[in-house]
């Protein structure tokens, strides 16, 4: 079994073909189905993330098998045509360092953006729950979100970051000079819709109402909670709104061009701002056409996000020196171990060192390779656990363990994913 991905994202994929490739919380059981009558025991375990700017699949999975269940996959979905030449598939290394730049925000069209690490979390979370991410790509997972974390607290990636929101209120207070006196209806009461609703409350845009499925009490902070709308009230509702977000998990745009047409003939032609966040979209393209209606979709935003580009990326290089300057050991010495060994000084780690056994045979080869060569007391416990050994499995990857004095710490990282892992965001 093999770590393998196969996706499309923003990169390669419009966005009107991108909402028909979609696999989320309304169609989980329905894939997980599909898969295991498709595929069996040829797929270990597997997960799927599907956000504005991508959907992606993970797979523990027979060598090389990830082309087949991703066309078995637009079949299932019904949009075969693009994903031939749209699609990109990865294997062992290439593909954990590609899901490390996914959790961090930085292969994401806004750089750096914050609300990604929260969406690859509770896709983690959820294909958990229906048992089908689990072993050994369940403890890789895990550490993409470990790696993820540390690359947002140890650089600037995470500072000031622009998000969704953050584009969403930049486009607001562009259009608007007073938005404070706006009336803003947000249109979900999903993540991405409670953080637009957090970030404009933050920022002093108070005037806020909220239109769901079910009329609930949002409860979004401490400070911010406030009753909800039904859906089926949404006509009178936007006959007052000024702005109009819309973030709701829908196969069909909710909001047409009729339903637009009908409140301005009672809002007097009154200008209308219309930010759809939702993939698929929320809001008929249509609407466009619409005198006095600003639509903006999340394709809209690509050029929003140029401006902070060339700041954000420079904040980006300084992550690359997140494993350089750590001390790190290769558990073994043998042919694995040699080779890692060279990998890890070729990527510019600096302080590499060896574990061993106290009877080692390696100890001497091992002098004469490395800075350092840790000696364990006594057989480390975890040198034949799962986990490590599971781990080196992955072709350029390692087993490895960071050494606070001379105890071992239960902190498992993988070579490439550390050295490596944001460079392809700044190609």
């Amino acid at each position: 079994m093999e770590l393998q991905l196969f996706g499309i994202n923003h990169k390669t994929t419009k966005l009107s073909e991108r909402e028909l490739f979609i696999i989320n919380e309304s169609n989980q059981e329905e894939f997980k189905n599909f898969m295991e009558l498709s595929f069996g025991d040829q797929v270990e375990s597997f997960v799927a993330l599907s956000t504005c700017n991508r959907t992606e699949v993970y797979l523990l999975a027979n060598k090389s098998i990830a082309s087949s269940v991703m066309h078995k996959t637009a079949e299932f979905l019904g949009c075969s045509d693009f994903i031939a030449q749209d699609s990109y598939i990865l294997d062992n290394n290439k593909a954990l360092e590609h899901m490390c730049c996914v959790a961090s925000g930085l292969d994401s069209q806004v750089l750096g953006e914050q609300e990604i690490f929260g969406q690859f979390k509770k896709a983690i979370q959820s294909f958990a729950n229906i048992k089908t991410l689990h072993g050994r790509l369940q403890q890789i997972t895990d550490e993409v979100i470990s790696i993820a974390k540390a690359a947002r607290t140890e650089t600037n990636i995470g500072v000031n970051p622009l998000s969704i929101s953050g584009l969403s209120l930049k486009i607001v207070k562009e259009i608007f000079e007073d938005p404070e006196q706006q009336q803003v209806t947000v249109v979900g009461a999903g993540q991405m819709a409670l953080g637009v609703i957090e970030h404009f409350y933050d920022n002093g845009i108070r005037n806020i109402q909220a239109v769901n499925r079910t009329k609930k009490t949002l409860d979004i902070s401490d400070s911010i909670r406030f009753e909800t709308f039904n859906l089926s009230q949404l006509a009178s509702i936007i006959q007052s709104t000024d702005i109009l977000i819309a973030s709701i998990s829908t196969p069909l745009p909710i909001i047409g061009k009729g339903l637009i047409e009908d409140a301005f003939r009672n809002r007097q032609n009154k200008p209308m701002l219309l930010i759809d966040l939702g993939v698929p979209r929320n809001i008929e393209d249509q609407v466009r056409d619409l005198e006095n209606a600003y639509l903006f979709s999340i394709e809209d935003m690509e050029q929003v996000t140029q401006e902070n580009l060339e700041e954000r990326t420079e904040e980006a290089k300084k992550a690359i020196n997140l494993i350089k300057n750590k001390k790190v050991v290769i558990v073994g010495y043998g042919s694995q171990g040699h080779a890692h060994a060279a990998n890890l000084r070729d990527s510019g780690v600096k302080e590499i060192a060896v574990a061993l056994r106290s009877d080692s045979n390696s100890i001497d080869k091992a002098k004469s390779a490395t800075s350092k060569v840790e000696v364990a007391l006594e057989d480390p416990p975890y040198t034949s656990s799962e986990n490590v050994t599971d781990t080196v499995e992955l072709s350029t990857a390692i087993a490895v363990e960071v050494i606070t004095g001379s105890s071992f710490t239960s902190l498992t990282l993988t070579v490439s994913a550390l050295a490596k892992v944001f460079a392809p965001s700044l190609a």
